[in-house]
């Protein structure tokens, strides 16, 4: 999770350590659990012909974000080779008040969100683009899933669940702040976890228990990309490097 504020060499080594020890522990626990998380299959994935919604999940170093396109659903190749093919985007995410929006970091900060359960905040924003294809933070990836309709309405369902208000904590530019119904813990509940919650609501194949970095959340994506696939039976689109991976440092962009 980092602040606009913005945060030290040190913590930034401190962070990329934390996140080196979670990837390999993603890759032996996944080894043994990824393949208990399989779909619910009267939800997912649609089956051929039948009406379907598109959603797109973002992943960049740090963060995870979940869109849905607001002005029509294009076909999913369509979304993946132009990061301009939709003109809007509704998303959401999630992350801890006190890091994200408060600058109260440091490595007081970092103990906080290891070892106590911190309020945190939903975003939920209208964009451009999405979430990889504008993160200040590379390298991104893009997945793109199709949902069934009644998929689609069990996940927006979840996510209103998520906000303990309607009434946001801050309004900042093209984003809302809302006080999350969940506590923050960088390892039981954070963005990741939180995107896997939703998509699990919707049937496709992830655990959120075991979403608890970018690179156990990415396998688990990469799989439910290619049981598509093979339930299609045709190529579905491989997660889609973002549009935006030359790093552009001068954004300040806080992530979880």
């Amino acid at each position: 999770m980092k602040s606009a504020l913005g945060t030290g060499d040190r913590m930034d080594r401190l962070r990329a350590s934390c996140r080196a020890w979670g990837d390999w522990a993603a890759v032996g626990l996944l080894l043994f659990t990824c393949g208990c998380a399989g779909p619910v299959r009267e939800l997912w994935p649609p089956q051929p012909g039948a009406p379907s919604r598109t959603v797109i999940v973002s992943l960049d170093t740090w963060h995870a974000m979940i869109a849905f396109p607001l002005s029509g659903q294009p076909a999913a190749s369509d979304i993946q080779t132009s990061a301009f093919s939709i003109q809007r985007f509704e998303e959401w995410g999630y992350a801890e008040q006190g890091w994200y929006l408060e600058g109260r970091q440091g490595p007081g900060g970092v103990l906080r969100v290891l070892f106590r359960f911190p309020p945190g905040v939903v975003e939920v924003g209208e964009h451009g683009r999405v979430w990889a294809d504008r993160t200040p933070e590379p390298p991104s990836d893009r997945f793109t899933f199709q949902l069934s309709e009644e998929g689609y309405g069990r996940l927006r369902r979840h996510l209103q669940t998520t906000l303990a208000s309607s009434e946001p904590v801050l309004v900042t530019g093209e984003s809302r702040f809302y006080p999350a119904a969940r506590s923050y813990n960088l390892l039981a509940h954070q963005c990741h976890q939180y995107v896997a919650n939703a998509l699990r609501e919707a049937g496709l194949p992830v655990s959120p228990a075991w979403a608890f970095s970018r690179s156990s959340f990415a396998a688990q994506l990469r799989r439910a990309v290619r049981l598509a696939e093979e339930a299609d039976g045709s190529p579905a689109p491989e997660a889609a490097p973002a549009a935006s991976r030359a790093s552009n440092r001068s954004k300040a962009r806080p992530d979880d």
